[in-house]
C-alpha cells in the first residue's frame, strides 16, 4: 500500500512541477458500500467464491495522468484498493498500475503499447501482470476501433485447491477487439470483444463479449446498461457400461462405451450503473448487475447478483499554463449571446453542442482580427455542452480546451464544455 501511495504522490508532483503546461492530472477518491452473492463480479478482480453471500465495501485511491504533445499520449494510472466483507471473508486489498503509450501517425490512426501489473491478497495473493501493442483507429469524429494482442502472465500463492495449498503460474495469450461510437453526442453504443489467441479462430472455444448503451445528461450526470456473454469450452472422455454384448463387443472391452463430451460453460450478464454529479468535485453513483452461470452438460444454471452506491471525489490541479488550448469567454448578459477565443492556429473553426443538436460542421466561428474568433448565438437559460470544431486541409478535429473552462466527461476520453446561461 505504501508503494502505491508513493506513486500517487510522484505522479502528482510530477505533473504539477516539472512539465505542467503538458501534464493533466486527476486524483479520485471512490467510497462504495454493497451487497453481492458471489465475489466474481468484483471490478478488480475475477475470482468467484459462489457460497460467499455477504454485503461488502470498497475503498480505492485513483491517480490518472496524461501527457501529450502533438503527436505523442502517454497515460499513467496509479490505484490502491480496500475491500472489506461484512460476514467473515477475508478483507481483500491491493493495488495496480498502468502504463500507456500511443503515438499518432495520423489524425485518425495511431499505434502503442500498454501493460501494467496488479497485486492483491486475502486467503491467497494474486499477481499479474501484462503488455500488450495496440492500434487506435478513429473511423471518424465520432466512431474509434481499438485492436491490442498480449500476453498475460499471472501467478498464485496459498491457494486452496481440494484442501491443499498451491502455488501456480500461468500465462495466456489474448486479444481484444474494442469499438466505440456516438449516435449524437447524448448517446454512446460501445462493445468489446476478448479471446485466446491459443485456440483462434476457434473462438467458440474461449471468449468474452459484451455491449453498452449510455445516455449522457447536463451537468455531467450519466446511465449505462450493459450486456456480456462469456463463453469456454472443454473436452472429456467418458467410459460407461454398454454395448449390448454384441459380437464383437462394442467398445473398449465387453459392455464398455467411451465416449467424448464437449462441456460449454457460459456466463450471461446484464448490469445498470448511474452517476450523479453533486458539485464539481463530488459525485454520487449506483450499480446493480446480475449473472446466469450455465453448464450445457448437466443443465447447471446458477444465477448471482451485486449491487453497490457509494461517492466519488475527483481533484484536478490546476496546471501553470494552458499552452495550445482554447478558452472560450462567453458574454451571456446579452441576447444574442457572444463568445470570443483565442487561437493562432490555420484551419477554420465551428461551434458544435446541444444548442444546434451537434449538427457539423456547425456555427462558423468567425476570425474578426489576428488570433481572434467570435460567433453570436441566441440562447434561452439552460445548460449547454458543445466543442469547438478545428476543420483543416479536410480533415477534421476537436481543439482542447484550456484548464480554465468548465467542462464535463463527455464519455469518449475526452471533454465536452458547459455553459449555463441564466
Amino acid at each position: 500500500m505504501r508503494i502505491v501511495l508513493l506513486t500517487v504522490m510522484l505522479l502528482l508532483s510530477i505533473s504539477n512541477e516539472v512539465l505542467a503546461q503538458e501534464w493533466q492530472t486527476v486524483f479520485s477518491v471512490d467510497s462504495r458500500l454493497g451487497y453481492s452473492t458471489n465475489t466474481y463480479l468484483n471490478p478488480y478482480y475475477a475470482e468467484w467464491d459462489r457460497s460467499a453471500s455477504t454485503g461488502y465495501g470498497v475503498f480505492s485511491g485513483i491517480a490518472q495522468t496524461s501527457w501529450l504533445d502533438g503527436k505523442n499520449i502517454l497515460d499513467l494510472t496509479g490505484v490502491a484498493v480496500v475491500e472489506p466483507f461484512f460476514e467473515g471473508d477475508d478483507t481483500w486489498k491491493g493495488g495496480l498500475g498502468l502504463v500507456s503509450y500511443r503515438r499518432k501517425l495520423r489524425y485518425t490512426f495511431s499505434i502503442g503499447i500498454e501493460g501494467g501489473g496488479s497485486y492483491f491478497n486475502s486467503s491467497f495473493s494474486r499477481s499479474m501482470i501484462w503488455v500488450q501493442p495496440k492500434m487506435v483507429w478513429s473511423i471518424t469524429p465520432f466512431s474509434q476501433l481499438k485492436v491490442k494482442a498480449g500476453s498475460n502472465f499471472r501467478s498464485y500463492q496459498d491457494y486452496m485447491a481440494d484442501s491443499v495449498s498451491t502455488t501456480g503460474n500461468d500465462r495466456s495469450d489474448l486479444y481484444a477487439l474494442e469499438f466505440e461510437t456516438w449516435p449524437s453526442f447524448n448517446w454512446k453504443v460501445s462493445s468489446g470483444f476478448y479471446g485466446n489467441m491459443n485456440v483462434f479462430p476457434a473462438v467458440q472455444e474461449g471468449f468474452s463479449s459484451f455491449i453498452a448503451l449510455s445516455r449522457l445528461f447536463p451537468k455531467g450526470s450519466k446511465i449505462r446498461v450493459k450486456m456480456g456473454l462469456e463463453q469456454y469450452q472443454n473436452e472429456q472422455t467418458v467410459t460407461t457400461e454398454g454395448g449390448g454384448g454384441g459380437i464383437p463387443p462394442i467398445g473398449n472391452g465387453p459392455g464398455q462405451n467411451t465416449e467424448t463430451i464437449r462441456e460449454t460453460n457460459r456466463i450471461f450478464r446484464v448490469g445498470v450503473e448511474g452517476s450523479v454529479s453533486i458539485s464539481r468535485q463530488i459525485s454520487a453513483f449506483i450499480n446493480a448487475e446480475g449473472l446466469r452461470y450455465s453448464v450445457t452438460a448437466n443443465d447447471q444454471n446458477i444465477n448471482d447478483v451485486r449491487a453497490s452506491g457509494g461517492i466519488r471525489l475527483s481533484l484536478q490541479p490546476r496546471p501553470r499554463d494552458s499552452n495550445g488550448r482554447v478558452f472560450p469567454d462567453w458574454n451571456t448578459k446579452e441576447n444574442p449571446q457572444q463568445v470570443e477565443i483565442k487561437y493562432s492556429g490555420g484551419g477554420r473553426l465551428y461551434l458544435v453542442g446541444d444548442f444546434n443538436n451537434w449538427n457539423r460542421p456547425g456555427i462558423p466561428l468567425v476570425n474578426v482580427e489576428k488570433s481572434i474568433y467570435r460567433a453570436n448565438i441566441e440562447l434561452e437559460a439552460g445548460s449547454y455542452e458543445y466543442k469547438v470544431l478545428r476543420i483543416e486541409n479536410g480533415e477534421e478535429g476537436w481543439l482542447e480546451f484550456s484548464k480554465d473552462t468548465y467542462t464535463v466527461e463527455d464519455g469518449f476520453g475526452e471533454k465536452n464544455a458547459l455553459l449555463l446561461v441564466q
